[in-house]
């Protein structure tokens, strides 16, 4: 670990010059006192970081927006010209994320590149420096340390801040991150001993914070084994009413469509996100639909979660941030159907 640490005071300071030559997002509380990511941009930079929250809970919308947003140009056509409309890379900045939320970015930047690589994406994605800062308010819904996501990593950041009271301590993950510390160096200090054991002590209670425990690996074991009984999966499509909250909050769905808008020989390619739990994401031109039936809807995305993406990549698709739960109207969350699973 490298010895640095960041006052409190200086993290504003730090962001707003940063943000001169990198595309700086922070999360911000806004209306309603929802905390979200947003870009620092223009003379609003200073008044906007009046709102930086570095101590939220949990963020509404998951940071993946920031790349992979939820409805996106693919190109322009006018007569028979097409127009492209990919986004140059730029330099990003995602300052004060949580662990897995960074997992999470990290899922979706592997399955961007896998089998194809997806310029619309890779382009926001790949030129970025991902600051994690550690969670000590997890939300009762959180079960991170179950899936091995937070509330710290050991690997996969750039820069890792431990809350110590007045300042913080960065540990550098990344030739980049330490590119970083080095270009910015007046906001850093070296780190005392003391520090440094007051950031294990701030890991280790923030670990002992998150109360949700689950067996994770024995549910992911019992998935990939085909061991997860129908009427489980009949039991939840009953409560469900299939709105998408859960899809739309994930961090690492990357289910989307795409649609033309056409209007007197010009228009554009757009895609959109959409849900493996809706009934229309499956259905055929011809009108047939493989998966028509409710409990099968529902089976497709925990079997995707906890199976598929584990026999492709050796990672879950879930990072246990508990957003599914928290934005459910029927209160059913992947936590609670990993307990039942383990329990059967």
């Amino acid at each position: 670990m490298n010895g640095w640490t960041i006052k409190k005071d200086n993290v504003k300071k730090l962001c707003i010059e940063a943000s001169e030559q990198w595309e700086t997002y922070v999360p911000l509380e806004d209306i309603g006192r929802d905390t979200h990511f947003i870009k620092l941009d223009g003379e609003n930079r200073e008044l906007l970081l009046d709102k930086l929250n570095l101590d939220y809970e949990s963020l509404v919308v998951p940071p993946k927006v920031i790349v992979f947003p939820q409805l996106e140009s693919l190109f322009r056509f006018q007569d028979e010209k097409i127009i492209e409309t990919v986004k140059p890379k730029v330099p990003r900045l995602l300052f004060g994320l949580r662990a897995c939320d960074v997992k999470a970015i990290l899922f979706m930047d592997d399955f961007f590149k896998r089998n194809f690589e997806d310029i619309y994406y890779l382009n926001r994605s790949m030129d970025k420096l991902l600051v994690i800062v550690g969670c000590k308010h997890p939300s009762e819904n959180c079960f991170c340390t179950s899936t091995k996501t937070g509330p710290f990593l050991e690997t996969g950041f750039d820069l890792q801040l431990a809350d110590i009271g007045n300042k913080y301590v960065v540990e550098i993950g990344s030739e980049k991150g330490e590119e970083f510390v080095s270009s910015y160096r007046k906001f850093f200090d070296e780190a005392s001993k003391d520090d440094i054991e007051c950031s294990k002590i701030a890991k280790h209670d923030a670990e002992e914070a998150v109360s949700l425990r689950l067996d994770f690996e024995e549910a992911v074991k019992k998935f990939c084994e085909d061991k997860v009984p129908k009427r489980m999966y009949e039991r939840i499509a009953e409560r469900c009413i299939y709105c998408g909250g859960c899809i739309y909050v994930c961090p690492t769905c990357s289910c989307f469509n795409v649609f033309d808008d056409l209007k007197a020989g010009s228009g554009g390619r757009y895609r959109n996100w959409d849900a493996c739990v809706f009934e229309g994401y499956t259905r055929e031109a011809s009108g047939h639909n493989p998966r028509s039936e409710k409990w099968i809807l529902t089976s497709r995305r925990y079997e995707h979660k906890l199976k598929y993406d584990y026999l492709t990549t050796g990672m879950s698709g879930c990072v246990g941030c508990g957003r599914c739960l928290s934005s459910c109207p029927v209160n059913i969350g992947i936590s609670q159907v990993i307990e039942e699973v383990t329990k059967e």
